[in-house]
């Protein structure tokens, strides 16, 4: 059945990476051509050259390597797709200030419409959520009640898209729970307003209605979604078939430094609330300098071998800056993950499933390992 799925969001995908970039190059040159009338237009010959062109052809082939690596991820399907489709029409956008509002208006809707068809393939893929959804490795994301989303991912749980974290020195703007470490899981439902601070500092606005509660890892999670019932099945059938043990480098590892500081934070109420989102974008910065100089390097060697070793310049200059932006993009991901994944101490025990965690909650009980009435 998840075959099916794929083999349907396929399409989409390829229209969303390769077919809107393409098609742009070719409107845009038709455009171009009209206001020359220099002669018939050859829409095959234009088409071809649009694999070569280098606005196009690199971003295009990057985005393929990022959908065939990240093809469980959903979510960062529709980023993808601008991959391509951003550096065409940020050309165009800019020679239709000059030449036309046509230009201009083309290289604005490309994008749009290669975010809208990866997102379609990325609803097709993971909605609805059926028996042969549940225990695949698709990303399933889930929007809570009053802001943040849920995602259900091949080996872990991600709250992410969270309100900014109430204290201004907490590392991370986003919380995760491997499967291996959830011991329960709860449906229920909250009768009175009320306030949740997760781990990393950040507050869910709990509105009366349906909230799905999680401990596990140290961390306890409220959750207030639409269907607390569906959702708790989805995680405990996800958990049970795909959970896999993650052991933790040793606490004397310098990767821990984001995660201790978050520790100290526990308990604290900071003197300013914090308003502002958690800015992740020195690693960002070094992904995109990556991405950019990547091809510039493989472009200098391959001119080395046709014509001649003056480019080997390029190759070590290039090279080295790639290599250094990837190391550094690594390097905050993995710091990063960790700190996500234990944003409590190892050392501190899971909270009481048997306590109230909030005035007006009520659930009934599902621990992993008893799932027979799913």
């Amino acid at each position: 059945m998840m075959f099916l799925r794929y083999l349907l969001a396929l399409p989409l995908l390829a229209v969303s990476v390769v077919g809107v970039p393409t098609g742009y190059h070719v409107l845009s040159a038709y455009l171009h051509r009209r206001e020359l009338r220099d002669g018939p237009f050859d829409v095959a010959g234009e088409f071809r050259e649009s694999f070569t062109h280098n606005a196009v052809g690199w971003p295009m082939a990057l985005a393929v390597v990022l959908l065939v690596v990240f093809w469980w991820m959903t979510t960062a399907w529709p980023k993808i797709a601008l991959v391509p489709s951003v550096p065409a029409a940020a050309g165009g956008a800019i020679f239709g200030l000059i030449d036309g509002w046509e230009h201009a208006a083309t290289a604005a809707t490309a994008p749009i419409v290669a975010w809208v068809l990866a997102w379609l393939a990325g609803r097709i893929v993971s909605w609805p959520v059926t028996g042969s959804v549940r225990p695949s490795a698709v990303e399933i994301a889930v929007s809570l009640r009053g802001g943040g989303r849920l995602r259900v991912q091949s080996r872990r749980l991600l709250l992410d898209e969270l309100p900014p974290p109430v204290h201004p020195m907490s590392p991370i703007g986003r919380v995760a729970l491997r499967f291996d470490r959830i011991g329960t899981v709860e449906a229920g439902v909250v009768h009175t307003p009320a306030l949740w601070r997760l781990a990393n500092t950040s507050e869910l606005v709990l509105s009366p209605g349906e909230v799905l509660r999680i401990i596990g890892g140290g961390q306890e999670w409220l959750l207030p979604v639409d269907d607390a019932a569906a959702l708790r099945q989805l995680v405990v059938e996800r958990a049970a078939l795909r959970a896999v043990p993650d052991p933790r480098p040793p606490l004397e590892n310098d990767r821990w430094f984001h995660a201790k500081r978050l520790w100290e934070l526990a308990d604290q109420e900071p003197p300013t609330r914090n308003t502002r989102k958690v800015n992740h974008g020195n690693r960002w910065a070094a992904l995109i300098i990556s991405a950019l100089t990547t091809p510039m390097a493989l472009y200098s060697v391959y001119r080395v071998f046709t014509d001649g070793w003056g480019y080997l310049v390029g190759v070590l200059f290039f090279g080295l800056i790639a290599w250094i932006a990837t190391h550094v993009w690594f390097r905050q991901g993995v710091v990063y993950q960790l700190t996500e994944e234990n944003p409590v101490s190892p050392m501190a025990d899971d909270p009481d499933p048997r306590r109230i965690p909030v005035t007006g909650w009520s659930a009934k009980p599902v621990v992993l390992g008893q799932t027979s009435d799913l």
